[in-house]
């Protein structure tokens, strides 16, 4: 028996297409996260269809750029063994494949990558990972591809051959706790994206509605809203900044702006005082911000953490001098001082000659690891961390790092309420808009016709072309077009921007994404995009970038 759509009761299709639309959701929001995975991550079919090995079922954005491939492109399709170099290459891929079936699951390989971009293929290591179902049937693999560092010049010898290795429990345990990492941050920058897209429609209304209320009372009251607003921006993009994934990047930091924005962080919510002084004069540390910036959050919220009934804390920063022979790991020199103090219940004695060691934590559910990682951040810096403490008094942290002269500042600016949104800019163009949350595709029409535009908008990126095409023909083109990368179901917005890149070289697009990823960005600004304008953005960006582009076009 055939079902039609007409022989379906009507509460069964209705089940139905809510089910569908659930699918679609959920693979959404895990296509974005597995896009954030700073590796590469390939899956492939567990049995070979073609001579040339198995085909290719889904690639993450990072896999794509390793291999020099378009991410909106992908290397779906293609066979494992078109990403290997030579035939070596190509037999150590698969015979990796066989060892991890054979080894229960799990197998490393280091083998080169080919490069269809023109560039020198890369060494990297591939973990294959093979995936059953309960019934010990094999489903997939999955495929962790990352680059490894340049081999001494007396080693290059080898880089026609692949080397093969089986995983030690040791290397399984590390690689499991990598995995929960990259998975935290995949995470935290999905639900960062998300949190963004929230606060876009309030963003941008309370912007403008700040502007246009007279009542000084009434104005002041919703510019401390909004500045709240603003900062809830910020801490999402901290949460994604702490989670990246990169190599230390050591260089002078403005330890001022750093403490601030670390504190207000890491004190959000919590039921205790923070005193913060920071002197605008002081020299700057060099290290990596990001990483001293997880540094200080951890003490904070130690420091939090030990005074549960509320309390006091004090985040101090000031110059200090090493002299020779005055510290047994610090060289002599100039040096910050970043002391963060709580009014706790203390360590002990015997604690505090154990509190730097791996697997050493007074947490019920605690795993000793988070000021060993402190430490090494530090040291990696040629800084070093101190603690004193005493029982039902205290404890205090001091982190010492080298330290430069602060660059000359400029004039001082005028002084301005930070809360204060930026601006309206008037002007005249047509501006379409594509972007699958309606309420901030509405009210970013609302404010644009009210400031002079003509604006047209879609929230798929199918009818985005079409209509593009069809304005062009009649000699109406946008001015402008605003970009979601992320739209739901159909065509992505790479995707949409090339579609009408091909049809108009000259075409004007934005990208306006919930995502504080810059490098996925720039990917897509190395494609044709004018510009970024981030969510979520307020009314006076979002004219002010319209005008720019418009006026950047008739110049």
């Amino acid at each position: 028996m055939t079902l039609s759509p007409d022989t379906i009761r009507p509460e069964t299709l209705t089940e139905l297409e809510a089910s569908l639309d659930q699918m679609k959701t959920a693979n959404y929001f895990l296509r974005v996260a597995l896009d954030q995975v700073p590796e590469g991550l390939i899956m492939v079919e567990a049995e070979s269809s073609h001579s040339s090995g198995p085909k290719i079922l889904f690639s993450n954005v990072a896999a794509a750029v390793l291999v020099g491939v378009e991410p909106d492109k992908g290397l779906r399709g293609m066979s494992l063994a078109d990403l290997a170099v030579g035939d070596l290459d190509a037999a150590a891929l698969l015979q990796s494949l066989n060892q991890a079936v054979e080894n229960g699951g799990t197998h490393e390989c280091e083998c080169r990558i080919q490069n269809f971009y023109g560039r020198e293929p890369e060494r990297c290591i591939w973990r294959v990972r093979a995936v059953f179902n309960s019934l010990r049937k094999l489903l997939n693999y999955t495929i962790v591809v990352s680059p490894v560092p340049v081999e001494p010049a007396h080693q290059t010898f080898l880089s026609a051959a692949a080397k093969t290795v089986p995983l030690k429990m040791d290397d399984l345990d590390r690689q499991s706790e990598q995995l929960k990492q990259d998975n935290l941050a995949a995470l935290a920058q999905g639900i960062a994206h998300d949190v963004n897209n929230l606060l876009g429609p309030v963003t941008v209304r309370l912007s403008d509605l700040v502007q246009k209320v007279e009542d000084p009372a009434m104005r002041e009251e919703l510019q401390l809203i909004f500045g709240g607003l603003k900062r809830a921006r910020q801490f999402t993009s901290q949460v994604v900044s702490a989670c990246k994934s990169r190599p230390n990047e050591s260089q002078p930091i403005d330890i001022v702006q750093v403490v601030q924005d670390t504190v207000k962080f890491a004190g959000a919510g919590a039921n205790v005082q923070m005193h913060v002084n920071v002197p605008d004069n002081l020299r700057w540390p060099v290290a990596d911000s990001v990483k001293l910036s997880q540094v200080l959050q951890n003490l904070i919220l130690n420091g939090i953490q030990a005074m549960p009934q509320g309390g006091y804390m004090d985040v101090e920063a000031e110059d200090t001098t090493i002299a020779l022979g005055q510290d047994a790991v610090l060289k002599p020199g100039t040096y910050t001082k970043i002391t963060v103090r709580d009014r706790g219940c203390g360590i002990s004695e015997e604690n505090l000659k154990r509190l730097f060691r791996e697997s050493f934590t007074t947490k019920t559910d605690g795993n000793g690891i988070g000021l060993t990682t402190c430490k090494r951040f530090i040291r990696a810096f040629e800084g070093d961390i101190h603690v004193n403490s005493r029982l039902n008094v205290g404890t205090e942290f001091s982190v010492l790092l080298p330290s430069v002269p602060a660059p000359a500042r400029g004039a001082p600016a005028a002084a301005s309420n930070s809360s204060a949104p930026i601006p309206l800019k008037h002007g005249q163009g047509r501006v379409l808009i594509v972007d699958d949350e309606d309420d901030l595709r509405k009210v970013a029409h609302m404010i644009l016709k009210r400031c002079g535009y003509e604006v047209i908008e879609c929230d798929n990126g199918q009818d985005a072309v079409k209509i593009y095409q069809s304005l062009s023909r009649t000699g109406t083109a946008p001015d402008v077009v605003l970009m979601d990368l992320t739209l739901r179901g159909g065509m992505n917005g790479g995707e949409t921007a090339a579609e009408i890149l091909q049809f108009d070289p000259d075409a004007r697009l934005v990208v306006t994404s919930g995502s504080v990823n810059q490098d996925v960005q720039m990917t897509y600004l190395e494609k044709g995009f004018v510009g970024i304008l981030p969510k979520p953005y307020e009314a006076g960006e979002l004219t002010q970038t319209v005008y720019r582009v418009i006026n950047m076009m008739r110049r």
